[in-house]
């Protein structure tokens, strides 16, 4: 893809941080990206969401490196919706920054991991466990094929409530990533609206829908109602305790950030942190021939020895597969804006539905 083929389908790009671009696409091809995303599956990161009044707010934890987030604006058009997102681990830094093309840009909007639409919706999506239950081959054969990963760019641009994103998502056959370095997870996802929110899970060939979910973080939530109906390796429990523990000091967008960074993935690394976050722990990359750590377990000698060395190889955010939160998003589904912190810094922007630039 060269230079002129990108500016028929996307606008400049204007570096806003260390790993931040601001863009405009003005078309994409969900054919293209069915078919791009069913042959290189994107790994599903942790995350943590919360909605209350207005606000959708979100950490989008994901391994340290050097792929880019866009701000991504598209405007209304052919029947869709005007959106305003965040795409997250595509491109790598050095790619943009060089000018280099890629047709990995037209994938970018596909990437989309929350945003808000001229509507008034927003979503977001989360990584979620699934070692206990397998993947999702199929949500409803039969029906249109689309990958988990483009889910919020199809609800951005199609959806006006919380309702009608249900609705779509049920005459869809959504399937989950068939491979990959992430194998036991694949992703849920928070709907919201100025009625309420709902958490969406496919499970067994099946849409399940959880309404009045203020608080989502790497767990299924569909049938869990305490502790006994979570699955063995259930993932951000104390993320999701922490995060409603906060809640009811949440009344603003300053409010919410300060909610959401008390659950920062890096925090996950620090033995400081009371309580541990040994659920980070609970997943198949705990089976390096020591055993299996699940929910009902206590921390044994073998599981602390293997997160000091974890903590000890994240010492200096330097290495590569070790998490931080790439970026921490505020959303104002009324005003239709975004504030945002990327990688775990004290730097905020801002960002309105209605502009391309600011």
């Amino acid at each position: 893809m060269d230079e002129n083929t990108r500016q028929t389908f996307m606008g400049p790009v204007r570096k806003v941080d260390d790993l931040l671009y601001e863009t405009t696409y003005y078309s994409y091809d969900y054919e293209a990206a069915e078919r791009y995303f069913s042959a290189n599956p994107p790994a599903s990161g942790s995350c943590s969401a919360v909605s209350k009044g207005s606000l959708l707010g979100r950490n989008y934890d994901w391994a340290i490196g050097d792929k880019v987030d866009f701000v991504v604006h598209t405007p209304a058009r052919d029947g869709l919706h005007a959106t305003l997102g965040v795409s997250s681990s595509l491109i790598p830094s050095s790619i943009v920054d060089s000018g280099e093309d890629t047709e990995l840009y037209s994938y970018v909007p596909f990437m989309t991991m929350d945003g808000v639409n001229d509507a008034g919706f927003a979503c977001c999506v989360n990584g979620i466990t699934v070692s206990d239950r397998g993947k999702t081959a199929s949500s409803n054969p039969g029906a249109e094929r689309m990958s988990m990963a483009m889910v919020v760019r199809y609800l951005l641009d199609h959806a006006g409530s919380v309702h009608e994103a249900v609705e779509l998502l049920s005459k869809k056959d959504v399937h989950s990533l068939p491979r990959g370095h992430m194998d036991g997870f694949e992703m849920h996802f928070m709907l919201m609206d100025s009625i309420g929110s709902a958490v969406v899970e496919f499970i067994g060939g099946r849409t399940c829908v959880t309404y009045g979910v203020r608080i989502m973080s790497n767990f299924h939530l569909s049938g869990v109602y305490k502790r006994a109906d979570l699955k063995p390796h259930s993932h951000g429990l104390e993320r999701y305790r922490v995060l409603s523990d906060g809640y009811a000091d949440i009344h603003d967008r300053d409010s919410m950030f300060a909610a959401l960074k008390t659950a920062w993935y890096s925090r996950t690394y620090d033995r400081s942190t009371v309580p541990f976050w040994y659920s980070e722990f609970y997943n198949d990359y705990t089976r390096k021939g020591e055993g299996d750590f699940t929910v009902d377990m206590v921390a044994e000698d073998w599981m602390e020895a293997r997160i000091d060395r974890a903590i000890a190889r994240f010492a200096g955010k330097g290495v590569v597969d070790m998490w931080h939160t790439g970026h921490c998003s505020v959303y104002d589904i009324e005003k239709k804006t975004l504030d945002l912190i990327a990688n775990e810094t004290d730097r905020r922007h801002s960002f309105e539905l209605e502009d391309s630039f600011h």
